[in-house]
């Protein structure tokens, strides 16, 4: 019979007034998530009791109504109600999500000053409320104060030092755990897992894998699931996919874990062979669009990242701001500027991370005003910057070579906002006074950094000297270089191509003999192009795709026609031989410019050419494809480690400087 006519009769029949009734109608509605008629039966009651203020404080806490327990409970109080263990049980859920959380104060003072607190069952609920505060101070001091504590007690300590960060603390605690003879059971291990995913720590996690294989329950899902998770973070991935091929029944989760692994290392095609394996099993929900679209952005497959797009409409996941933001940020990295800013302008949900990615999108392409623009219109709508948009708009400042602005932003990040820069921000002032020719200026201002400069600002100096050909700032430089890495042979190789630059030949042949066998030799790079769904990797001086013949043919006639032109490419490549010959064959050979041939052959008048390189382009790829966009009149979008390099009409974006 329905409970609504079992409450009419109940009224008809003149036992609607009964206490225990009228408990039993309260407990009845609010489990039924109709808390207003609860809340019209407890107002009605002529006399309550301690069940009656438990079951409504009880119910509007279950039904989100928390501030409404919390008053409930203030009411019970000053009324003199007495108040037992389930009444604080009730309402401490309601102080963590209210806007009272002081009052969970007062009830760990109550269950002190009654015995309370000596019932575990109370401990337990204390220590998860402060742990949901972020107090762990106090949840420690609870449970070390704990006369008689269960599994449960002890997976409540080590998630509230998994929330506070203390995840060194974990593993003792775990093992302590082991010790006092308490059984870790799925939720002990699976928030010990978090923990040692936290912070990376491939020993303690596993230690708690080689306990749950002991006790037969690694492939238990919820286990299962945290074991892949913490080889992710660890970047186990071959550990981490063992696991999954092993779960005989796989969630969600479990497919994201995975396939969110893979974008994070690089492995972008294994993460679009699991998405696609998915397919066939599981509908991909609203996470697994976030996990696979940076494997698209790291691909620069911007024909993949459509049809993510696509699907991700057709779900109606685009009102979830990690899928939103995702999509922005690979269109981005796939070069279309123009898709990203469109997208990002019909987001109705805008948050800090949606502005911080489309400017340091403007800043990557090197469209610096289009990004203080934005930094201001974001200032405008009430969202305040925080250490990440200011490393996107100092980037965006440091590309485009804006010194004043740069400077302007970097002071009002401690003196309007508050904010103490860290090295990423002065990686960044660096890198904009090295742009615009300010290298006395940033050799000064590095000197003077209140934090100690690590490698990757001496660098950025060191490319600077590189660009404006300030040999004698190099070589002091470069000793700070060398100290801090020493065995980084791609820093050799930076200076050696100075002197070479400068024809400093002897100072190449020094610097040779100095390093001897750590094998001088710049890092085989590699460029990658798709073609109608294909991707096509070229690796430099690398013959064999089997359009190497026509390939070889058009980068010859390139060659021939800037030679007639006065664009004679530079043949002051220091670690390689002083024969012609063998630097001609280089310089033909570079990926960039075999994978930018391929689009020029493959891809119709009118498409833009899009080449993504992992490392920084060389200067002769550079101005290859600086005269190819004006000899075909093509577009050539290409994205190397640094930057994006916009080639159109024999002009880049970059203008010279990257």
């Amino acid at each position: 019979m329905d409970g609504l006519v079992v409450h009419g009769y109940l009224v008809k029949y003149g036992f609607g007034a009964q206490c225990a009734v009228c408990n039993a109608l309260i407990s009845f509605y609010a489990k039924s998530n109709r808390i207003e008629d609860a809340l019209m039966v407890f107002d009605e009651m002529p006399q309550r009791d301690i069940i009656s203020w438990n079951s409504i404080i009880g119910g509007c806490a279950s039904n989100g109504l928390y501030d409404k327990a919390v008053e409930l409970f203030v009411r019970m109080w000053l009324e003199g109600q007495e108040l037992d263990s389930t009444t604080l049980l009730s309402v401490m859920p309601a102080c963590v999500q209210s806007h009272y959380s002081f009052i969970g104060g007062v009830v760990h003072g109550y269950s002190v000053r009654t015995g309370l607190i000596s019932e575990t069952s109370l401990g337990n609920a204390l220590l998860d409320m402060y742990s949901n505060c972020s107090d762990w101070r106090s949840t420690n001091k609870i449970f070390r104060n704990m006369e008689q504590k269960n599994v449960v007690s002890w997976t409540a300590m080590i998630t509230s030092y998994t929330r506070a960060g203390h995840f060194d603390k974990v593993a003792g605690l775990f093992q302590e755990m082991g010790l006092e003879g308490i059984r870790p059971d799925v939720f002990a291990i699976t928030s010990a897992l978090d923990a040692f995913a936290g912070n990376e720590s491939l020993k303690h996690g596993k230690s708690v894998h080689g306990y749950a294989i002991r006790n037969g329950i690694e492939e238990v899902l919820p286990v299962a699931n945290a074991l892949m998770e913490m080889y992710v973070k660890c970047g186990y991935m071959e550990e981490a996919r063992f696991i999954f091929d092993h779960v005989t029944k796989k969630d969600t989760i479990s497919w994201n874990t995975l396939i969110g692994g893979y974008s994070r290392s690089n492995l972008a095609n294994e993460a679009f062979t699991l998405f696609n394996e998915m397919l066939l099993q599981l509908r991909p929900n609203a996470v697994t669009m976030a996990c696979i679209l940076p494997a698209a952005a790291s691909l620069s497959s911007l024909e993949r990242g459509r049809e993510m797009h696509a699907y991700a409409v057709r779900r109606g996941y685009l009102e979830d701001n990690f899928v939103a933001n995702a999509l922005v940020d690979m269109y981005v990295k796939c070069g279309a500027l123009l898709l990203a800013r469109r997208l990002f302008d019909m987001l109705t949900n805008k948050n800090l991370i949606s502005w911080t990615i489309m400017i340091a999108g403007y800043g990557m392409h090197g469209r610096g005003r289009d990004a203080i623009a934005l930094f201001e219109q974001m200032k405008g709508s009430g969202i305040q910057p925080d250490a990440g948009s200011f490393s996107a708009i100092l980037y965006a400042c440091s590309h485009s070579g804006l010194r004043d602005e740069g400077w302007r932003f970097f002071n009002a990040m401690r003196n309007e906002h508050r904010i103490e820069p860290k090295l990423k921000h002065y990686a960044c002032m660096v890198d904009l006074l090295c742009h615009t020719g300010n290298l006395k200026e940033a050799y000064e201002f590095i000197e003077t950094m209140p934090i100690e400069p690590d490698s990757s600002i001496w660098v950025s100096l060191l490319r600077g000297c590189r660009i404006h050909r300030n040999v004698k700032l190099a070589e002091k430089v470069a000793e700070m270089v060398f100290e801090l890495e020493p065995e980084n042979t791609g820093y050799y190789v930076l200076l050696a191509n100075i002197y070479a630059e400068a024809e400093r030949w002897e100072a190449v042949r020094k610097l040779k003999n100095k390093v001897g066998g750590r094998g001088l030799r710049e890092n085989t790079g590699c460029s990658w192009i798709e073609v109608r769904g294909k991707a096509h990797i070229f690796f430099a001086e690398n013959r064999n795709h089997p359009q190497g013949m026509r390939i070889a043919e058009f980068l010859d006639d390139v060659a021939r026609r800037m030679q007639e032109e006065g664009h004679d490419p530079k043949k002051k490549y220091a670690l390689m031989g002083a024969d012609d010959a063998v630097h001609d064959e280089a310089l033909c050979g570079h990926s960039s410019k075999l994978a930018v041939a391929f689009g020029v052959l493959n891809l119709s008048q009118g498409r833009p050419i899009r080449v993504t390189k992992n490392s920084r382009v060389c200067s002769h790829c550079h101005e290859a494809a600086k005269f190819i966009s004006k000899m075909c009149g093509r577009e050539i979008i290409l994205r190397d480690s640094n930057r994006f390099h916009h080639f159109e009409e024999g002009r880049c974006s970059c203008r010279g400087y990257w």
